[in-house]
């Protein structure tokens, strides 16, 4: 052990002669903790957020999607096709038609979204399990159905039970109205009855409605193989980005293959942005409150000062004595977080397994604040508290070193 850590554990662990010095380092030490404990639960949430974001697009959204990089509408080749659905892991292509479109019924009117799938859809099962109320289906007995999202049934006021009066879809007639044809044939109309209800999450809820495919093609007056994309489901355990190679290169420049994360790449980019900037602020907060580490720390110096004198008489060497209050500085605040890092390792795991705080919104999917510890936020932190405390130790540890040399030439 070197001889400046041997007299900085001296310091730090012997009480100090002013009971005022002692005050103010163990508030250090509480400060440092607290925000060390505050700043890993904070981003213990944004990661539940992320984690959470991401498990409910699994829900409803594909493995991979094919979207036209500047057409809102599409087709592939069926040669194309036959060689995606044949590529090991591709478990389903399944083709979807989505847009806006009118529905009214029973004197109510609402703009929704209606998404076109077809059987494949229905055989993967995909949202099977988010049906809260009536059968999973699209078609029967030749007649359409649609699978509508909660907070549309409830807005419209639909009923399982009248089976006389159909909800009736409105979509502009685009040839129409390009010769300005404002009249009956302004807009195609078809009808349809609801078969189940679907509950997801507030977007999808209050817009969605999942409607046969070549229905959804007569709406919109779209040829036979046209779509909006198409979406992959994969088997398990396959490397989506090895597949999502693989397709790129089948369908080329025009297309672009897209991961569940890049389907939504603006919303977590907004999370991890937004993390980044707690991130700053909460090591600005610190650094704050870092000052009375350097009051404690320029406080020692006046009273070791006698101390120090002795040791530069002994051979001390300048650099061992900034050393000295350098490490006394670090453990001081690595005493307090290490503290701060079980506290709040300790109050996360009690949030992640029994949700102590509820998140406080009605109806919500989940009811407490979402924790996600990862060991990555516990790194940076000690590396911030490393940084703060290097830079509040270095000019008390500069003080002693000069105050020093003064003294003696002084003498």
């Amino acid at each position: 052990m070197g001889v400046s850590l041997f007299v900085a554990k001296r310091y730090f662990f012997s009480p100090f002669k002013a009971s005022f010095i002692t005050l103010i380092s163990r508030i250090s030490m509480i400060g440092v903790g607290v925000e060390v404990m505050a700043l890993v639960l904070i981003l213990s949430v944004f990661n539940g957020l992320e984690d959470f974001q991401k498990g409910l697009f699994k829900t409803f959204d594909p493995d991979l999607s094919i979207v036209s990089v500047s057409e809102t509408r599409f087709t592939l080749s069926p040669s194309q096709l036959q060689q995606i659905a044949s590529i090991s892991g591709v478990r389903s292509v399944q083709p979807i038609l989505e847009d806006q479109a009118l529905i009214r019924y029973n004197g109510k009117q609402l703009v929704v979204t209606l998404k076109g799938v077809d059987s494949s859809f229905i055989a993967s099962k995909r949202l099977k399990n988010q049906v809260v109320e009536g059968d999973y289906l699209l078609e029967y007995d030749g007649h359409p159905f649609g699978m509508v999202g909660a907070g549309v049934f409830m807005a419209m006021g639909m009923n399982f039970e009248d089976i006389y009066h159909p909800i009736e879809a409105w979509y502009p007639n685009q040839k129409a109205l390009a010769k300005f044809q404002v009249n009956v044939d302004a807009a195609n109309q078809k009808g349809f009855f609801p078969s189940g209800v679907l509950q997801v999450e507030q977007t999808f809820d209050n817009q969605m409605i999942l409607v046969p495919l070549n229905w959804m093609r007569e709406l919109t007056v779209a040829d036979s193989a046209t779509v909006s994309r198409f979406e992959i489901m994969l088997a398990e355990g396959v490397q989506e980005t090895e597949v999502q190679s693989a397709i790129q290169k089948i369908v080329g420049v025009p297309f672009q293959v897209q991961t569940r994360d890049q389907q939504h790449a603006i919303l977590l980019r907004a999370i991890k942005i937004e993390k980044l900037f707690v991130f700053i602020l909460m090591a600005f907060i610190m650094g704050i409150a870092s000052f009375t580490l350097f009051y404690a720390l320029s406080l020692l110096v006046i009273e070791k000062r006698k101390d120090l004198r002795t040791l530069l008489a002994m051979g001390m060497t300048p650099k061992q004595m900034m050393q000295i209050f350098l490490s006394v500085g670090l453990f001081i605040s690595f005493s307090g977080a290490v503290v701060g890092m079980g506290l709040g390792f300790a109050l996360g795991w009690i949030q992640q397994t029994f949700g102590i705080i509820p998140l406080g919104i009605p109806n919500a999917l989940i009811d407490a604040y979402p924790i996600q510890m990862e060991w990555f936020d516990f790194l940076m932190t000690a590396l911030v508290v490393m940084v703060i405390t290097f830079l509040a130790s270095i000019i008390p540890a500069r003080k002693a070193v000069q105050m020093t040399f003064n003294q003696l030439k002084a003498d």
